[in-house]
């Protein structure tokens, strides 16, 4: 069976590590540290998984200023392109959520759903526990 593919930002990835500040795209501390704990969680995960390892829409841009010549108006529109593009790689800079399933090494619908689903059932579990403990009948 092959490894499901997950798509990722190279720059996202790895924008947390040392030497890297530039790709951080003015992120404050903390998502700069989750973004390390996501490139652990991606580094110890590489078997399983397939990460694409393409560029989120705000890392694209980034790179496209850094062309010179490129004139404001011709970036106005790769701009437009990007922000148009509903198959653009997710950024984890911007995308708490996801950001935060990757740090937990959940990297697919299916695995979030299932982590969605027990932490549901353990929730209830502990609730009929402290109804029990608590004297109350339900």
């Amino acid at each position: 069976m092959e490894n499901p593919i997950i798509r990722i930002c190279a720059s996202c990835q790895v924008a947390g590590e040392p030497g890297k500040e530039k790709l951080a795209l003015n992120a404050d501390q903390t998502v700069k540290d989750e973004l390390k704990v996501v490139n652990q969680q991606v580094k110890s995960h590489s078997k399983q998984f397939t990460f694409s390892h393409g560029l989120c829409g705000p890392h694209l841009l980034q790179s496209y200023s850094e062309i010179s010549g490129i004139t404001p108006e011709r970036m106005a529109s790769i701009k437009t392109k990007i922000e148009n593009n509903p198959d653009t790689i997710p950024c984890l800079i911007t995308n708490k959520e996801l950001r935060h399933g990757y740090m937990k090494g959940l990297f697919t619908p299916e695995m979030i759903k299932q982590a969605a689903h027990s932490t549901q059932q353990s929730n209830q579990q502990l609730t009929e526990r402290f109804k029990k403990l608590a004297g109350i009948k339900s």
